[in-house]
């Protein structure tokens, strides 16, 4: 038999895992002595038809010229036993056999006679009882007592049997394949036998004739009726068998395997999953009716707990039409908690009306990725929205938490009036992935018309978590122990199902053990064992624990007994260290490379062939049906793999089997298994009576991937785990955390966070910091990695991180460069390859990103707080969305709604939350819960930039300014006390305009806005101060925050107040500096785009206001200097000294200058090589300021932008000394257009330059003539010409970029790049372009955008090649080599090669990664008509792509990087 499972829970991952299933593989023709093989046979057919797509079952060479074993029957009803002894009543030898060898069962409902056990001479008498069965069975179908059915099974061989179960019965011909080998002639010399392994023969030798003819009648009615799947082969035997060295034998199994493929590929095993793609609902309709089933059986066998659940319907009754929490039923393990859940559904579902819903999990039983939180949620949020016919929700990225889509449908089925009731069983059994065991994902205000029932362990930590987020008790309810009638009802319910039923001896011993505990899982145990027990069992060996542990201690030595202790506590042990469980293949295979089982299982007898040593898998299926329901199939990446059914089993196991040195030893075992260690090896095994045996174990390889897009699922899932607990550290890191192609492959298919957990559980153990590097790395990466589909980005971006670490680690972190560039170098598409670490590395200040797709944060972050003391972050956003996570574990707690656009101020417990909407909201950050609202804080759709709060928390006050508004809210009475508005005077109430900007934040005295004297008021006013205040810039953005604690009655706004001596008085002074600027001067206006700021604060004296930061009028004063600016790579290698602002810049690369232009029109020149010396163009006469500058492609001519004009300029030397003279020629600009805003110079003097209005203009030097270009529709922000001076790009804010030919002039190509997000196109200042240069070939460019992302293009055909996401705008572009070294607006230097195939294969699509569209519109060199080339929206996030680049770049090297 072949049974399989396809994966629904990734249908792009379509695989079918294939087990060949062959019970009677290394078993000798002596039956086992319980007589139970037959029925195993039988049984797993039935199996593989359950758990299997088709075909579950196939029938092979099996079916030759042998009928097969006809075993003697194992259970006999009485009533036709007691027929079968009167019909041999003159046989008294037969009467004697039967009444020996089968023994009454009075315990059986009806009663049964039971074959026994064998002993060693019961070959000899096998075959005389079963011919007196088979004349007994005859006499009674004459005579009518029988039926011809019941008769032939005495007749019947075990082959017919399964032949039977898996394809008559049931239409299981649809599902199945049939072989069938007949051997055309036997030759005289073969001899019965030679003959003896393929056809029937009796105990004498000779061939069976009655054998031969049930084969010829069984076939027959196979050819009749199952032609369709028919496949009939003729071969003659070898010697009495079939030689593969022979041709003929050889091409006969290769017809056979050829034929099994290729029908199983015409059945479309693959095109239900691929061409049909799997409903979302239907996998849960599926789920869901197994949850039903198990709930319905469970419910079955509950006796009491009436007054438990009207408590709890009285609850939920009386909380229908609020907002409530969710209740918990908790107890101790195995009190019964599963089966109330179910009794509570079933009940629910009686009494609720017709459209209501009841939506039931037990998570502790069989449960498709039952332990996974978010499958949880999805598969909740799907079968609700089915239920209630709501819009499901769109299917979310790995990793991505659910809570908000929970929450939505659940306010949504409140509002519509519908009734729901959620119940969870065992929601302490959830995995502790993404910290669900603090029950974040659960909500604790649940709206009205829907409830929420959920049980847990009371000893366990999931408990104690829920204790501390629920406020009251009253939600709590105790599952206690069973009285004993109780559990008398539950054995009587438990045996009539089994159709058992026990002595009343047995029954007492039961029951007086049952007494002492009153645990239901203590009772569920021994009757587990009770149905077992014949009524002819001898009572001292009825054994009952006195406890559920120590009964589970009597199961497990029982099946030592039957099994052997190596057998069993390998099996058993294998489970209970398997992270997500075993596949029976994988415990079969894993179980045959255990020396210590195969020693055992060879214990008596030799393997049928020395060289191939496997566990049989009789054994196997022995021991499986003996735990009966001790075990379950739980579903992990689409197949069904065999775990625990209960926590005590695995508890039990543990400590029995899985001692210190045995844990070790079993998962080195499992390590090598998954690592393919012995797959088409030899390993050695001792078996006694032999010495050293080298045998192949027939255990498959474990690719990382099956085939391209298929990965191992079960070796990602396993492997970490089993390496790092089995101390195998150096093979974890070779393997898993040094290997590039395992942290994709994993992100890929398992999700970024379970990368990040298993090397959190390798840091745990191992003290390695290239570990922690990694991971963190990965945690930087977190939010793109989700979409990042492709390995060529995930390699890039792990490269981008990693690099300026290799050297110092080079054993993982270079290991894995190495890797990640080694594959890029060799990557089939355009890409770029990164040559320096430009994005942030692990190990700095940033530690986390707060994912914003947790809670679809399209909008964006308006405000955020964070309370250090609760390590709580608190984030508002543009939708109403206030957003709550954990600092510590950077997950999230909550999501507040009820806001139309937020701005949030936090406490440690608390939080307050205003939005546009002009509501105020109080929420508790323990539990979620909203606990005030004021509608009218503030006037309606404020927007949120202007509206500032401040708390006093010890006094529960707050401040609200709005505009000219100041409003006072005392909390705790929830009370405006005073509002009004805004200027410098305290008591002005005329002004309505007055802006603010001073805080004074003090407390007031008796009579100043109160009668009473103990009135806890603060006032605030907001001022900002004059030009010339704090210092002489008219331009400097200066904040004076004054703190002083004024004396009774003081309203004085004077920053120079002196009525109290204990008045202390803070300067803040914060304001950008210029670019590498270090001075500590006040008046520092350098740069208007630096990123520096100077933060200056210092206690000043009573009285004392100076500006100047060396004062020393007071000798108290002190001064702090903070200087923030965000450095590349490489450090300040020089300050130049300017006095106003900086409009420009530019370099002049080959002769070594800066050109720095002035906003007074003066234009400094600073040689690199003589950095004390200084050139200045004096500007002109309107002394305009400078707005751009471009030197020449050979650095031989300067233009000089002005707002009026625009001059040229020679650049010589003169003695060695740089030297600049001009004007040569002016530009005089009109009035109308728009000023320049950025240009170009070529060498042959035409200056290409476009302005603020989108205008494009070529203007000749030589002979004064300007050209108008097509214009575009926003200004032009980028001009590039390329190195050879043949092609010039122009770029707007608009993301419209035109290639234009400059010898002759020409436009080539009109490129337009949109990033859309899910519902519109990002606005114009998101998507222009910055900047752009030219490959040295000239045959592609680069470009720079407002969305992140630098572009590769082709110039010949105008095409997008390549798109990488960067993080941060680019804003300056020069060329190096074969790539680029870039600026992005963060600081960072970005510097990468560009490598692309000669040839790009039709199907390469650069936006396979992004959701974007762009359109190329080209024009034909011999002026054909417009041709357009559009690409279709493609849906991914912005990443990166690939392009194709010529491998024919100079040697030289550039002296770009020495200068940027």
């Amino acid at each position: 038999a072949v049974r399989g499972e396809s994966s629904w829970t990734r249908p792009t991952q379509n695989f079918l895992p294939v087990q060949v299933v062959d019970l009677r593989w290394g078993i000798r023709n002596v039956p086992f002595g319980d007589h139970e093989a037959c029925e195993l046979f039988v049984q797993e057919i039935q199996r593989c038809k359950r758990i299997s797509a088709v075909p579950a079952f196939t029938v092979s060479a099996l079916l030759g010229n042998r009928y097969g074993h006809r075993a003697l029957p194992r259970v006999i009803p009485e009533k036709q036993f007691e027929v079968f002894l009167s019909k041999l009543s003159k046989n008294a030898e037969g009467v004697k056999l039967l009444s020996q060898w089968y023994l009454k069962d009075d315990n059986a409902v009806p009663p049964t006679y039971i074959l026994q056990p064998i002993t060693a001479h019961f070959a000899h008498y096998e075959t005389q009882l079963l011919q007196f069965l088979r004349n007994a069975a005859t006499d009674a179908a004459v005579d009518g007592h029988i039926t011809a059915e019941q008769k032939q099974d005495f007749y019947t061989s075990v082959t017919e049997r399964e032949f039977e179960q898996g394809l008559w019965k049931d239409d299981g011909q649809a599902s199945a394949l049939l072989f069938v080998r007949e051997i055309p002639r036997q030759r005289v010399r073969d001899g019965p036998k030679r003959l003896a392994k393929f056809m029937d023969v009796t105990a004498d030798g000779l061939l069976d004739a009655d054998a031969q003819g049930l084969l010829a009648a069984l076939k027959a009615r196979l050819y009749a009726t199952l032609q369709k799947i028919l496949n009939l082969h003729c071969v003659e035997l070898h010697k009495g068998g079939i030689d593969p060295k022979r041709k003929e034998h050889a091409q006969y199994l290769d017809s056979v395997c050829e034929q099994f493929v290729s029908q199983m590929k015409q059945r479309r095993l693959w095109g239900n999953i691929d061409d049909e793609q799997v409903e979302m609902s239907d996998w849960v309709v599926e789920e869901v009716s197994r949850h039903v089933a198990m709930s319905a059986e469970l419910c079955e066998g509950l006796h009491g707990r009436e007054g438990l659940l009207g408590k709890i319907c009285l609850n939920m009754w009386e909380s229908t039409n609020a907002r409530h929490s969710p209740l918990v039923v908790h107890g101790g393990a195995g009190m019964g908690k599963t089966a109330l859940l179910c009794k509570l559904a079933q009940e629910m579902r009686s009494v609720l009306e017709a459209r209501a819903a009841v939506v039931i999990r037990l998570l502790s039983a069989v449960y498709p990725r039952s332990f996974d939180v978010e499958h949880v949620l999805h598969s909740l949020c799907l079968q609700i929205c089915l239920a209630f016919g709501l819009a499901p929700p769109t299917p979310l990225p790995a990793d991505t938490h659910l809570l908000r889509c929970f929450q939505d449908v659940l306010e949504r089925v409140s509002q519509q009036g519908n009734t729901l009731l959620i119940v969870l069983d065992g929601v302490d059994q959830l995995s502790d992935r993404q910290n669900a065991q603090k029950f974040r994902w659960l909500p604790l205000d649940v709206p009205p018309n829907v409830h929420l029932v959920v049980s847990m362990e009371t000893n366990s930590e999931a408990f104690a978590s829920m204790r501390m987020r629920l406020e009251t008790l009253d939600n709590f309810f105790e599952v206690e122990r069973l009285s004993g009638d109780e559990g008398k009802q539950i054995m009587d319910s438990y045996l009539q199902a089994s159709q058992r039923t026990l002595t009343p001896e047995q029954s007492d011993v039961v029951l007086k053990s049952f007494e002492q505990t009153g645990c239901p899982l203590h009772l569920k145990l021994m009757l587990s064992a009770a149905k077992h027990w014949r009524s002819f069992t001898p009572l001292v060996q009825v054994r009952v624990g006195a406890n559920a542990q120590e009964m589970m201690k009597q199961i497990l030595h029982t099946l030592e007994e039957k099994h052997g202790r190596e057998l069993v506590g390998g099996a058993l042990g294998y489970i209970a260290l398997a992270r997500e469980g075993l596949l029976e293949a994988e415990l079969r295979d894993i179980l045959s490379l255990d020396d210590d089982v195969i020693k055992e299982v060879y214990r008596y007898s030799l393997p049928p062939t020395p060289s191939l040593i496997r566990l049989p898998p009789l054994l196997w299926a022995r021991l499986r049906q003996d735990l009966d329901r001790h075990l379950e199939e739980r579903w992990s990446a689409g197949v069904a793999t065999v775990a625990f059914s209960s926590r005590r089993l695995y508890e039990a196991v543990s400590a029995r089997y899985l001692t210190s040195e045995r844990r070790g030893r079993s998962l080195k075992i499992l390590s090598e298994y998954f690592m393919g260690r012995w797959s088409g090896k030899l390993k050695p095994v001792a078996l006694p009576g032999l010495s050293l045996v080298l045998s192949d174990r027939k255990v498959p390889p474990q690719p990382l991937w099956f085939t391209p897009g298929l990965a191992n699922v079960r070796k990602l899932q396993e492997l970490p785990f089993d390496l790092l607990h089995a101390g195998l550290w150096d093979e974890l890191k070779q393997e898993v955390i040094g290997s590039a192609e395992w942290l994709f492959c994993k992100t890929r298919v398992c999700g970024v966070s379970s990368v990040i957990q298993d090397l959190d559980q390798s840091s745990k153990y191992m003290d390695c910091t290239e570990t922690r590097l990694i991971r963190d790395a990965l945690v930087l990466i977190k939010p793109s990695l989700d979409f990042l589909n492709d390995m060529s980005l995930f390699y890039a971006e792990l490269l981008a991180r990693l690099c300026s670490l290799a050297t110092p680690y080079p054993s993982l972190i270079g290991q894995l460069c190495r890797q990640c560039e080694e594959w890029l170098l060799t990557y089939s598409e355009p890409i770029l390859i990164p040559k320096c670490s430009f994005l942030q590395s692990p190990g700095g200040a940033l530690f986390s990103t707060c994912d914003r797709s947790f809670c679809s944060m399209l909008s964006g972050v308006v405000c955020l707080d964070v309370s250090l003391e609760a390590g709580l972050l608190v984030a508002g956003c543009d939708d109403g969305v206030v957003v709550v996570w954990s600092l510590d574990d950077q997950q999230l707690m909550h999501i507040l709604l009820g806001h139309t656009g937020t701005s949030v101020i936090e406490s440690s417990s608390h939080c307050l939350s205003l939005a546009a909407d002009g509501s105020l909201r109080r929420w508790s950050l323990l539990t979620g819960r909203q606990l005030l609202c004021i509608e009218e804080a503030v006037p309606a759709d404020s927007a949120p930039p202007s509206v500032h709060l401040h708390l006093s928390a010890q006094r529960q006050l707050l401040f609200v300014h709005i505009h000219t508004q100041v409003s006072l809210l005392f909390i705790r009475v929830y009370l405006t006390i005073y509002s009004s508005c805004l200027c410098t005077s305290t008591t002005c109430t005329t002004s309505t305009t007055c802006t603010v900007y001073l805080v004074l934040i003090r407390p007031l005295g008796a009579g100043c806005l109160c009668t009473s004297t103990t009135c806890p008021v603060y006032l605030v006013l907001i001022r900002p101060l004059g030009a010339g205040c704090l210092c002489t810039s008219t331009t400097c953005t200066v904040y004076l925050v004054l703190i002083p604690p004024l004396g009774a009655g003081c309203l004085c706004t004077s920053t120079t107040c002196t009525t109290s001596t204990t008045c202390t008085v803070y300067l803040v002074l914060i304001r950008p500096l210029g670019a590498g600027c270090l001075c500590t001067s006040t008046t520092c206006t350098t740069s208007t785009t630096c990123t520096v700021y100077l933060v200056l604060i210092r206690p000043l004296g009573a009285g004392c206001l100076c500006t100047s930061t060396t004062c020393t009028t007071s000798t108290t004063c002190t001064m702090y200097l903070v200087l923030i600016r965000p450095l590349g790579a490489g450090c300040l290698a020089d300050r130049m000294a300017v006095s106003v602002e900086v409009c420009c810049l530019e370099v002049a690369q080959s002769k070594r200058l800066l050109l720095c232009g002035l906003s007074t029109g003066t234009v400094f020149i600073y040689p690199l090589a003589l950095p004390q010396e200084t050139l200045a163009i004096p500007p002109p006469e309107s002394l305009c300021r400078v707005l751009c500058l471009a030197v020449g492609s050979q650095e031989k001519q300067l233009a000089v932008a002005y707002e009026d004009s625009v001059c040229l300029f020679d650049m010589t030397t003169r003695d060695g000394f740089p030297a600049v003279e001009g004007p040569l020629e002016r530009l005089a600009l009109p009035l109308l257009q728009g000023p320049p805003s950025c240009m170009a110079l070529l060498s042959d003097q035409r200056l290409l330059y476009g302005t603020g209005c989108g205008e494009v203009k070529l203007h000749d030097f030589t002979v004064g003539n300007t050209s108008d270009l097509e214009p575009h529709r926003s200004r032009v922000t980028c001009v590039t010409v390329s190195n050879w001076g043949n092609h010039a790009l122009v770029g707007s804010e608009d993301a419209v970029q035109r290639l234009w030919a400059m010898k002759p002039l020409g436009l080539e190509h009109t490129m337009e790049y949109k990033v859309r997000t899910r519902t519109t196109t990002i606005s114009y200042e998101e998507r222009g372009i910055l900047c752009a240069a030219f490959s040295e070939t000239d045959h592609f460019v680069f470009t720079g955008s407002q969305d992140r992302t630098i572009k590769v293009w082709g110039v010949s055909s105008g095409n997008l090649l390549f798109v990488q996401y960067v993080y941060s705008p680019v804003v300056k572009m020069v060329t190096y080599r074969n790539g680029f070294v870039a600026l992005s607006r963060q600081g960072a230097v970005i510097k990468e090669i560009f490598r692309c195939p000669d040839d790009i294969g039709p199907d390469h699509n650069p936006l396979k990664n992004v959701k974007a569209q762009y359109r190329v519109t080209s024009r034909e060199k011999n002026q054909d008509p417009v041709q357009t080339a559009t690409t279709d929206l493609q849906d991914f996030n912005p990443a990166q792509f690939n392009l194709n680049l010529m491998d024919m770049l100079k040697s030289k090297p550039s002296p770009t990087c020495s200068v940027l």
